[in-house]
């Protein structure tokens, strides 16, 4: 009778540590420039949606291609007396803002095409998402290394 091999756990558990590793630090640097973005942004501003561009993400699965779509807001506004039409950085699903909504935003006094729209959560949501999956990676992986000892 012949033992299976099964291959070598403790490096299971470092894979996961690895992959934890790189979640951690996107969940960080999402966040950070979040945070950031939000500190350099002073002004508010009241901005008008002027459209949502539909954003279309197309991944491989098992019965073939799946499409995603999300939307990203346009924000026409004024600052200092000059007229400014920005694209948000991020996109949602449902559109966070209908078309000719009017909501506040913030604008960096130096450079004002830079934004950041407080009611927007995506990227705060994308930094926590991260690095909670990249902690509970990191806790199985030192778990499969210890159990492995």
């Amino acid at each position: 009778m012949s033992e299976k091999k099964t291959g070598n756990p403790k490096i299971i558990g470092i894979i996961f540590v690895i992959c934890a590793v790189i979640f951690i630090i996107v969940g960080v640097i999402t966040h950070l420039s979040f945070r950031g973005l939000e500190k350099r942004c002073t002004e508010s501003v009241t901005a008008e949606v002027v459209e949502n561009i539909v954003v279309k993400s197309r991944t491989k699965s098992k019965h073939g291609y799946r499409t995603s779509t999300t939307y990203k807001p346009v924000f026409d506004f004024e600052y200092g007396g000059t007229s400014y039409r920005v694209e948000s950085n991020v996109s949602s699903k449902p559109a966070l803002f209908e078309v000719g909504e009017k909501t506040e935003i913030k604008v960096n006094p130096e450079a004002p095409e830079e934004i950041y729209v407080s009611a927007d959560k995506t990227a705060k949501y994308i930094g926590i998402i991260f690095a909670t999956a990249g902690t509970v990676f990191l806790i199985a992986g030192i778990l499969v290394i210890l159990k492995v000892h």
